[in-house]
């Protein structure tokens, strides 16, 4: 019981000493000093200013070029983006409908406006009016995978997958 007692007034101590406190690090605006911040306060190691200067100018040119190369692979699944080699697609996608055509098994096909060519998951007739052509649509990441084609205008989403 001593043990124990002893080990928590001596972490207890180690934090009311420390000079810098996580209200200090979650203060810091730059995503690379804040972690650097909380990187310090866990191992007490901290980095030096050029290299988290280096740091978050590569980073900043990641996103830009993550974020073009995205755009082309947005809809795929993670079978098709590997056998593609592009990174992971992004949340939304704007876009307009070009053209509807049926499938065999009574499926609706939309072809965007950036050839994109995208089905429905299921045959659905009810809300397959609102999906014209010329419709601004919007497709974004469903939470457990799959994704949604939204009418901008009437706010209907159906569930689709993307076929090229």
């Amino acid at each position: 019981m001593k043990k124990y007692f002893l080990f928590t007034i001596l972490i207890s101590s180690l934090n009311t000493f420390s000079a810098v406190e996580i209200e200090d690090c979650a203060s810091i605006e730059s995503d690379i000093k804040r972690l650097a911040c909380y990187d310090y306060l866990v191992t007490g190691v901290s980095k030096s200013s050029n290299e988290i200067d280096v740091t978050e100018a590569s980073t900043s040119e990641e996103k830009t070029e993550a974020t073009a190369n995205s755009r082309s692979s947005f809809g795929f699944s993670r079978r098709q983006m590997s056998q593609s080699n592009e990174k992971s697609p992004k949340n939304s996608l704007s876009s307009a409908i070009n053209s509807i055509s049926k499938t065999f098994g009574g499926k609706t096909r939309f072809k965007l406006t950036n050839n994109q060519l995208w089905e429905t998951q299921s045959v659905v007739s009810s809300k397959l009016g609102s999906f014209k052509v010329k419709s601004e649509v919007r497709i974004e990441e469903a939470n457990m995978g799959g994704f949604w084609m939204i009418n901008k205008s009437s706010k209907v989403r159906i569930k689709v997958k993307r076929i090229s």
